[in-house]
């Protein structure tokens, strides 16, 4: 049985070539395994061999890649590979760049099973999780040994064209690599072949892949809501008369957070609404629909509240992107800590 041909791509610090001093070395072309490659090697098996290893420079890579991509298809084209493997880069963010950029370019311009593993606070997780397949690991490169394995394990399977799920119950980032569909043949006809084969247990591949988002725990009160303090939260966009922060309405770069201090109410002459894509025009006659002080105030003087924190938080979330959200409400929930909040009211469009 002829073997499958397996191509590698490290950093030059794993290739043996030095550390930051030797990050703007080139792009080299190696015979067989090189460093942790021989432990791919050993993690795929006898069916597969790494025949060649492509080395190239963090800093190089990470600052030219429209020039350095095209040479790395280029040169896994040439070696007939079967199965491209990059790293794994853990949580190294130049060479997190270098695996993410090129297991995407692999996928899309070769079409042939790629993949690498990386840290989730990787700035190539970020940037590729959904054009390639990206395994979660720890940002713990002492940990080499285990994650070669379990990413040889899912190369495996993705030569063999085994079944592939959702990255969540899977292990990786993102979405994962676009699917590829063929038009050709009608929408009907694909969703019940795709039945067909998950009832007889043969591999398929959805059309539909689900984001890999992050699962929140749903956090429990230590203490009845009479003796809480509430702050109000909204991505609806309001903001004082005037825009005086600027606040865009769409693809929203920050939150900020005004005095509503001594306010039993919202007045509409104080307030207008950045924020596209919904009907604000009941916010604008009444901004308490959108953020409830006057609603909040009064359950505070039956005793139901605790106290109403003396600032609320606005941003506008149409159009923004889930990691700036997701930096938008860490931030906020920092903000509310200091605060001494216990519970948030969050309002939307």
């Amino acid at each position: 049985m002829e073997k499958k041909r397996v191509v590698h791509y490290i950093n030059q610090f794993y290739a043996g070539m030095g550390g930051e001093d030797t990050a703007s070395v080139g792009l080299s072309v190696h015979p067989g395994p090189m460093g942790p490659g021989t432990l791919l090697a050993k993690c795929l098996g006898d069916d597969y061999e790494v025949v060649e290893t492509i080395v190239c420079g963090d800093n190089t890579i990470a600052e030219k890649p429209d020039e350095i991509l095209p040479e790395v298809v280029d040169a896994v084209r040439d070696a007939k590979a079967d199965l491209f493997v990059a790293g794994p880069g853990f949580n190294a963010g130049r060479y997190g760049l270098g695996c993410g950029s090129t297991v995407a370019a692999v996928t899309e311009k070769l079409d042939i099973p790629a993949v690498t593993a990386l840290y989730a606070e990787n700035p190539g997780t970020e940037l590729y999780k959904n054009r390639g397949y990206i395994l979660e690991s720890d940002n713990n490169a002492a940990h080499m040994r285990k994650m070669m394995k379990t990413l040889a394990a899912f190369a495996k399977r993705l030569v063999e064209g085994d079944t592939i799920k959702d990255g969540r119950t899977e292990g990786y980032h993102g979405s994962g690599p676009a699917p590829k569909i063929d038009y050709s043949v009608p929408s009907a006809k694909r969703g019940i072949d795709m039945l067909l084969a998950k009832y007889l247990g043969k591999p398929f591949h959805t059309e539909v892949v689900m984001p890999n988002h992050e699962q929140i725990p749903v956090p429990k009160l230590d203490k009845p809501l009479s003796q809480c303090k509430v702050a109000l939260v909204t991505d609806g966009g309001l903001v004082p008369k005037g825009n005086p922060d600027k606040q865009p309405p769409t693809n929203s770069r920050a939150f900020k957070e005004y005095s509503i201090k001594g306010m039993d109410t919202l007045d509409p002459a104080d307030w207008e609404v950045s924020h596209q894509g919904y009907d604000n025009s009941f916010v604008l006659k009444d901004p308490n629909r959108l953020v409830p002080v006057d609603a909040v105030r009064e359950l505070v003087s039956e005793g139901k509240v605790g106290a109403l924190n003396d600032t609320f938080f606005s941003t506008a979330g149409v159009m923004t992107p889930m990691e700036k959200c997701k930096s938008f409400g860490e931030g906020i929930a920092k903000k509310l800590k200091e605060e001494g909040v216990d519970a948030v009211i969050e309002t939307s469009t």
